[in-house]
C-alpha cells in the first residue's frame, strides 16, 4: 500500500491532543480509500507525529498520521 497521510492544523483543533491526532487519522484513512486499485485489506504501520513550535511550554502546531507498509 502507498503512503497515506493524514494532516491537521491546531487551529482546527477545540478540545485535545486526542481530538487532533483522530483527525488526522480520519484523513489519513480517508486518502487511502481513494487510492485506486488497491481494494482489499491491508495491515498497515499507524505512525503519530506532530509539527511542533519549542518554547516555554512548547506548542503543537500541527497533528500528523502516516500510514504505510509494515
Amino acid at each position: 500500500m502507498p503512503k497515506s497521510a493524514g494532516r491537521v492544523d491546531v487551529k482546527k483543533v477545540t478540545a485535545s491532543h486526542s481530538q487532533g491526532w483522530d483527525q488526522a487519522l480520519d484523513r489519513a484513512l480517508a486518502g487511502a480509500s481513494k487510492l485506486r486499485g488497491r481494494g482489499g485489506t491491508f495491515d498497515v504501520k499507524v505512525e503519530f507525529s506532530a509539527t511542533i513550535r519549542v518554547t516555554n511550554p512548547g506548542q503543537i502546531q500541527r497533528y500528523i498520521v502516516t500510514l504505510s507498509e509494515p
